[in-house]
């Protein structure tokens, strides 16, 4: 007895279902039913006697792999068959393939697994004994670990694996940082020796990172694996989201299905937006070849109305590199897509708060309604606007614009310029300085607060004594400029500058692993900051926003709260709501300066307009502003995303200059210095 029928799949769905052996591709449009397939697949292996712990089900979450499991025990009635399927992430089914088979590659079974901060603390110990004390804007452990990990995952290519020599190169580690992170290249010596060095303390310390999980994994397949218990044990592997794989990945797969080759992988092409984090596009594209393999098309949507689904499909079919397909709908039709032209970010944030109303007056209620962006920098001047119209929202999966760790180390400077007795700031400001530790910074805030003043003057002794040798080069170097920023007429976007360009900019960049990413949101709150002439106001206004966010956690705990969702595009993949925004679509922003290089990066950047559109369900508004950020430089062209839509796909509305007003804010202000 089971819950499930399979009549009630589509005639697409049901010849993927019933898929008897062989490689098998399933390219998985948006909305199509993706992980009502997967779990029917794995029932009917199931139910055609085949034993649930022969099959393998990879997913990129345990909680996917987790909900998949539980669904296909629904399925059957039968709890105990979900408890044999062997599911879940490449790392968690790794480290089961590894506890069991150690020995083999000299490690002992109960080798233990680093997480992110126990690895960053064995990069920082690697690093003092690799070179002691690195220079001042010499890469922190955070950020080597992210270039270890980002060389292993892009660069580990099919040939390096296929030699068994990429472990001993070093992964390209020249490449990444010659391409990401150029401004450490006279640093990579010392970096490649810092790897060694984590490497060696690694096997000898019996431990394994994240990575490792996937590379020593490979090798076990590929030295042992026909002779491996598991190996034999599976049978059929099926694979969720294979667009998102790394060659490693990739490998991997290959190597276990090779006995009998009963491999399915499901994904859609057209939704492969994570290249920057060793996601392989070319994966999914030759899997038909390498395998010669069946390919199935899941082109019926049953999300998003016919309108919007015209409108992404016309985008999307600009990309030369991809599975062709035509997504379509049996739902009732609906309005077309809208695209604002705005003047700028702030009349775009006014213009997405009256829709809000105006939606939200017709019945559709918060929780129903997403604005989606490229960059979180994007939603900073919508943040503003919607706290002043005390609108909930939550910011989705990430932290929110004005209460990220670069902006709030700018914002301590300015904060102490305003009161030169706030304490906090003064902590975070003082632990920037090399060699400064909260024990030094308490004393230095100490003599602040014993004197009721701030004298910040070289003149100042008992301060002087205070500070490390090794700070006193950033130390003077901070006065001086303490003295610019608090020059007669300075407004705040000047304070910043000064601020960023002198000072903060190196310090940012040896402590980020996405510097790049940072220093374009500094330069937003730059250009942001010119709202306001005074720089009371502008704190205040960055204080009003701060406190009236909504965290992720408190909207689950406020079941009868109502919050918009303020989310990147890549973080919004696989959710939907009734109605989307999509706004910044002006060239530079979206695509993207940094993706404009190749024709591929632009591809990608398109792949993200689809995914982002095919969010909504029944109302899609995008927006571009003519101006945006003063980094983008000024008046801007909107998107070639927008310029590709035909003009029968989408309706088209101007907004003239001043249609929207968002005015200055200048209030006296008074410095104690």
């Amino acid at each position: 007895m089971t819950n499930w029928s399979i009549e009630s799949l589509n005639p697409v769905q049901r010849e993927i279902v019933e898929h008897k052996s062989g490689p098998a591709l399933v390219i998985a449009g948006a909305g199509s039913g993706k992980t009502r397939v997967i779990t029917h697949r794995v029932a009917e292996l199931i139910h055609s006697g085949i034993p649930a712990s022969s099959i393998l089900l990879l997913t990129f979450t345990n909680k996917a792999a987790n909900e998949m499991a539980q669904r296909v025990g629904r399925a059957l009635n039968n709890s105990t068959e979900q408890q044999k399927i062997i599911h879940g992430t490449y790392h968690s089914v790794g480290s089961r393939f590894l506890r069991r088979n150690a020995k083999l590659l000299n490690y002992q079974n109960n080798f233990s697994i680093l997480d992110s901060s126990d690895s960053r603390d064995l990069i920082k110990a690697s690093l003092a004994e690799t070179i002691g004390k690195p220079g001042k804007y010499f890469p922190k452990s955070a950020v080597l670990q992210n270039i270890f990990s980002l060389a292993f995952n892009r660069f580990c290519t099919q040939q390096m694996i296929l030699d068994f020599a990429y472990h001993k190169r070093n992964f390209h580690l020249e490449q990444l940082v010659s391409a990401d992170y150029p401004h450490f290249s006279e640093h990579i010596d010392i970096i490649l020796n810092v790897l060694s060095t984590y490497r060696r303390k690694k096997k000898s310390g019996q431990v394994m990172d994240f990575d490792d999980l996937l590379e020593n994994w490979l090798e076990l397949l590929l030295r042992h694996g026909e002779g491996l218990p598991l190996c034999e044990q599976i049978k059929y592997i099926l694979v969720d989201e294979y667009q998102d794989t790394n060659q490693v990945q990739a490998n991997i797969l290959y190597r276990l299905s090779l006995p009998h080759k009963n491999l399915m992988v499901v994904g859609d092409d057209a939704q492969s937006i994570y290249s920057w984090r060793g996601a392989d596009f070319g994966n999914m594209l030759e899997f038909p070849e390498r395998y010669k393999a069946v390919t199935y098309y899941m082109e019926e949507n049953y999300r998003s109305t016919p309108e919007i689904l015209e409108a992404a499909n016309q985008s999307i079919n600009y990309n030369t590199r991809q599975f062709k397909k035509n997504l379509f709908s049996s739902l009732a039709d609906g309005e077309k897509p809208i695209v604002h032209h705005v003047w700028a970010a702030q009349d775009e944030a006014e213009l997405v708060l009256e829709n809000i109303l105006n939606f939200r007056d017709q019945d559709i209620p918060l929780n129903e309604m997403s604005v989606l962006y490229r960059n979180h920098v994007q939603s900073a001047a919508l943040q503003v606007v919607l706290t002043h119209a005390g609108i909930p929202f939550v910011v989705h999966s990430g932290v929110k614009f004005f209460e990220q760790a670069h902006i709030k180390d700018v914002t301590a400077f300015l904060k102490v310029l305003f009161n030169p007795l706030d304490e906090i700031s003064w902590m975070r400001l003082l632990r920037l300085l090399p060699g400064v530790g909260n024990t030094t910074a308490n004393k230095i805030f100490s003599v602040f607060q014993n004197q009721q003043a701030v004298r910040l003057t070289k003149e100042n002794a008992e301060l002087q004594k205070l500070i490390p040798q090794k700070a006193q080069e950033s130390w003077n170097l901070l006065l001086e400029i303490f003295q610019q920023m608090l020059a007669e007429n300075v407004t705040p976007s000047q304070m910043i500058n000064i601020l960023y360009h002198n000072f903060y900019r190196d310090v940012m960049f040896s402590s980020f692993e996405n510097a790049a990413q940072r220093d374009t949101d500094i330069r937003y709150l730059e250009e942001f900051s010119t709202n306001y002439e005074k720089l009371d106001a502008f704190l205040n206004e960055l204080s009003l926003v701060g406190s009236s966010i909504i965290t992720e956690h408190e909207a689950e705990q406020q079941d009868n709260q109502e919050t918009l969702t303020l989310t990147t595009i890549h973080q919004a993949k696989g959710l939907e709501w009734s109605l989307v925004f999509v706004i910044g679509l002006t060239e530079g922003m979206f695509p993207h300066q940094r993706s404009l290089e190749t024709e591929e990066q632009i591809e990608e950047e398109r792949r993200l307009f689809y995914v982002a559109m095919t969010r909504a369900k029944k109302h899609l508004l995008i927006t571009a502003p003519v101006v945006s950020s003063g980094y983008s430089g000024g008046m801007s062209q909107r998107s070639r995303f927008i310029n590709e839509l035909p003009e029968e796909a989408v309706d088209t509305e101007i907004h003239t200059r001043d249609e929207y007003s968002y005015g200055s804010q200048s209030r006296s202000t008074q410095f104690y210095f």
